[in-house]
Parts: structure tokens; C-alpha cells; sequence
């Protein structure tokens, strides 16, 4: 876990946004767009015809994830269409934040001869954000009494760490290298949660 910003802290954050309608349909908007971008790079991953099912499985779950979060946001206030900066939370650093992983990660295993690996490291670090971020949000949620619920996208964020994990196992210090992604991850992670404060 990050230094600068506690689960405790994370979670009272969740709660202010949560508390606005207009805020909380702005997050919402922002996990969508994260949910189709991580879909997106899962997608300009694939082999044009090695494509692994479990690729295709992970890509159309989040794409899945996008479209739920989009619809969900019309159970507390109008219709979000796009991703324009204004209808995001956490502006810029929201824009970048998986772009910036994915060129550091790509970056890091050139070094190492591993570039074909960057979508499973990349994706391990994504989803081991997921699973400590969804479930907080999802316990705010609760304790709000939200109409708004994310336990389906809790549940399968958890298993596709879990196919992360042994996807690892196949890579010669797997685990090594996923520290050393995990650590960017983690910067990028406390650049975009002290945007998210600003609540812009």
C-alpha cells in the first residue's frame, strides 16, 4: 500500500464523492473510462490470430465494466455521453494514468528483452489496484445505501488477478518484475488520488 494516502483516507474520499450526485456520476464516468482503456490496450495487445481465449475473455469483461459503470450513472443524474476532460474526475492525471503505466512498464522490460510481457504485468498491476480500490468503493456504496452497485465487477476484477498470478509464474522472475511495475503503478496511483482530491 501507498504511504502518503491510508485506506482510511481513500475511503473518506470515496465517501465525499459518493455524498454529491454530481461528483459520484463524474467517478463513475472516470472508472468507465479506466474499465475501456484497460480494455483497449488488452485489445492492441491481441496477435492478429494467436489470440488466447483468456484475452479475449479479459478484453470483453472490461469493455463489459465501461458500459455498466456508463449505465450506472443514470441512477443518480443524467446521462454522461463521453470522456471529455470536464466529465471526468481527477482530470489529466485520470487521462494518463494507464497510458503512463503502460509506457513505463513497456519501457522497463525493453531493458530486460521482455516487451511481449507487458500486458500481463501491466494488467497485474492494474487489477491488484482493482482489488483494493472496488472494494472500498463498494463498502461506501453500502454504508451510503447507494442505488449504486459494483459487487459484479468486484467479483471478476478478482479472478482475473487471480489468472494474472499464474500468468506470472510462466515469466522467469515473474514476481520481481511485477514489484518493480507494481512500484510505478503505485506513483501513478498517488499522482491521480491527489487530483482526486481537488475534486475537479
Amino acid at each position: 500500500m501507498n504511504k502518503l494516502f491510508s485506506l482510511s483516507k481513500i475511503k473518506e474520499l470515496l465517501a465525499i464523492i459518493v455524498a454529491s450526485d454530481q461528483l459520484h456520476a463524474k467517478w463513475l464516468n472516470t472508472l468507465s473510462y479506466l474499465e475501456n482503456c484497460g480494455a483497449r490496450k488488452i485489445a492492441s495487445c491481441e496477435h492478429p490470430t494467436l489470440v488466447r481465449e483468456e484475452m479475449l475473455k479479459h478484453a470483453a469483461e472490461e469493455f463489459r465494466h465501461a458500459h455498466y459503470l456508463k449505465k450506472q450513472i443514470q441512477r443518480i443524474s443524467s446521462p454522461i455521453e463521453t470522456y471529455a476532460l470536464e466529465s471526468l474526475l481527477g482530470g489529466v492525471a485520470s487521462l494518463q494514468y494507464l497510458n503512463r503505466l503502460d509506457l513505463q512498464t513497456c519501457r522497463y522490460l525493453k531493458f530486460y528483452g521482455l516487451e511481449r510481457h507487458a500486458y500481463l504485468l501491466v494488467t497485474y498491476a492494474i487489477e491488484l489496484r482493482a482489488e483494493m480500490l472496488y472494494p472500498l468503493y463498494h463498502e461506501v456504496l453500502r454504508s451510503a445505501k447507494s442505488p449504486i452497485t459494483v459487487k459484479s465487477i468486484l467479483l471478476e476484477e478478482e479472478e482475473h488477478l487471480k489468472e494474472m498470478r499464474e500468468g506470472l509464474k510462466a515469466i522467469p522472475l515473474g514476481m520481481v518484475h511485477a514489484e518493480h511495475i507494481c512500484a510505478r503503478e503505485n506513483r501513478l496511483f498517488e499522482t491521480w488520488i491527489s487530483a482526486l482530491l481537488l475534486l475537479k
